[in-house]
């Protein structure tokens, strides 16, 4: 006998095939945006080079694979960056229908500031800290007469890291702003551990960032002062 779908199953189903063309469209968000970051790689390569201007430095490759490799390597976690404002929107979505007006706000909110968030860290990190970190390593023994020659691949690994490390740990205030929110984690609490917190910044930007301390600094210090703004706005809000 041919067992009959129930109603749940059937909507299980519908949610399902929901959630599979959300994906289809991130992916194919993802695959035509490294794409065409690929074909304009000379463009965007130049404004990599950016926080380079002032040193006097040239970028080479030492194999002949190298720059197209990284070019390719490049491209793909840009198109990734990307693709997540459209990840998060259709996450939104796909769980907007199931929730209540004042968790639609937390939600809204939350879509709002993450993406926004990231490119403040990312933006940071490629104004101030890459090049400062750039001049310390350029300067650092200058009177050794050992002459830097750079490979362009370390540094755009280099310069990559730096800013995808940057545009996540800035993730950690709003994180850190809903637990006060929702009461999980008040802010008496985080005031007593704030040792420890700093403890935190320090090895989340340790391993998050390239092996050198200078870039730890020039991230854990902007991500200490954020904690300490995420303080006062949690006691300003629960007022």
């Amino acid at each position: 006998m041919k067992r009959t779908k129930t109603g749940s199953d059937g909507e299980f189903s519908d949610h399902l095939e929901v959630l599979r063309r959300k994906i289809i469209a991130v992916l194919f968000f993802f695959c035509c945006a490294t794409a065409l970051l690929f074909l304009l790689s000379e463009s965007w390569v130049r404004f990599l080079q950016a926080p380079l201007e002032g040193l006097g430095v040239s970028l080479y490759y030492f194999k002949p694979y190298e720059k197209f490799l990284t070019y390719m390597r490049l491209s793909f976690w840009g198109g990734a960056a990307l693709s997540v404002p459209l990840a998060v929107l259709q996450a939104a979505l796909f769980v907007a229908p199931g929730l209540r007006a004042n968790e639609m706000k937390y939600l809204i909110l939350a879509g709002g500031l993450i993406p926004a968030l990231f490119l403040a860290g990312a933006a940071f990190a490629y104004r101030f800290a890459a090049p400062l970190a750039l001049r310390f390593f350029f300067f650092f023994g200058e009177g050794d007469n050992v002459l830097p020659l750079w490979g362009f691949g370390d540094y755009a690994s280099f310069l990559f890291s730096l800013l995808l490390a940057s545009g996540m740990l800035f993730q950690a205030p709003l994180l850190l702003l809903l637990l006060i929110l929702c009461g999980l984690v008040s802010v008496k609490t985080l005031s007593r551990l704030r040792p420890w917190i700093i403890l935190g910044i320090a090895l989340i930007a340790a391993l998050l960032t390239p092996p050198d301390v200078v870039s730890q600094i020039l991230l854990g210090v902007p991500l200490y002062l954020l904690f300490e703004l995420v303080l006062v706005l949690g006691r300003f809000l629960k007022r």
